[in-house]
């Protein structure tokens, strides 16, 4: 069997503390990473839609600045972005951001939302009221622990580091609760198993390994409908 990344087709990966041969070394996607072009290929690839990509990671970058019809990618920090010719500057914390941006076949983003230091929901729901009629809007974030956990005060890099996993993390989320949070927002499964998508050969060649694939979890894909807001 052949294991590639299928962002770019390289066929090494390197480690990331625990984690064993996760990261591609050639376009550094991660597990999450394939699993959304694993998506965005189901979805028919999206092969002239207009994308709205936030934090845009250099492998989906790559491929999705090549088949987009209208791209439009942005983030708070532009100096982590020399990868990319024109990125906007895009505060998600200020209303007026929503806008300007315009509208959108596909928004994609990958843990951007454990960062934002105002209300996650209104961020959430404000991105996803830019789709298009019949729009995806794809989405990963840190899952784990025992429950969800926020604090949008100052506090050092080192209290954000010990209570949720970064020096620039500001909440968490937790599959035991889920329902309560992003379950409260959007109509989503009750359980995550890429099983019901994928068959396994196709997400052993695409090297996703057995932890990402079922249970929520960061490695997890919110892969949702323009009409799965419940807001």
């Amino acid at each position: 069997m052949t294991v590639l990344c299928n962002l770019c087709g390289c066929q090494d990966f390197r480690d990331m503390g625990n984690r064993k041969n996760c990261i591609c070394v050639k376009c550094g996607s991660y597990e999450r990473t394939r699993v959304m072009k694993l998506f965005l290929d189901a979805d028919g690839g999206f092969k002239g839609s207009s994308i709205l990509h936030l934090a845009p990671e250099r492998g989906l970058f790559t491929h999705l600045s090549q088949i987009a019809g209208e791209y439009v990618t942005g983030d708070i920090d532009l100096e982590r972005y020399s990868h990319i010719p024109e990125i906007h500057k895009v505060d998600l914390c200020d209303t007026e951001t929503f806008k300007n941006l315009g509208r959108f076949d596909l928004i994609i983003h990958s843990h951007v939302i454990e960062h934002v230091p105002c209300n996650y929901t209104a961020v959430l729901v404000n991105l996803h009221r830019l789709l298009n009629p019949g729009g995806i809007h794809m989405f990963a974030m840190p899952i784990y622990g025992s429950a969800f956990e926020e604090d949008l005060s100052e506090l050092s890099e080192s209290e954000k580091e010990r209570r949720f996993g970064q020096f620039d993390h500001c909440r968490r989320f937790s599959a035991v609760d889920i329902d309560q949070t992003i379950g409260a927002i959007f109509d989503i499964p009750s359980t995550y198993n890429l099983a019901d998508h994928f068959s396994e050969s196709t997400l052993d060649n695409a090297n996703i390994p057995e932890i990402a694939r079922k249970g929520y979890s960061g490695h997890s894909i919110f892969r949702l409908p323009d009409v799965a807001l419940r807001l």
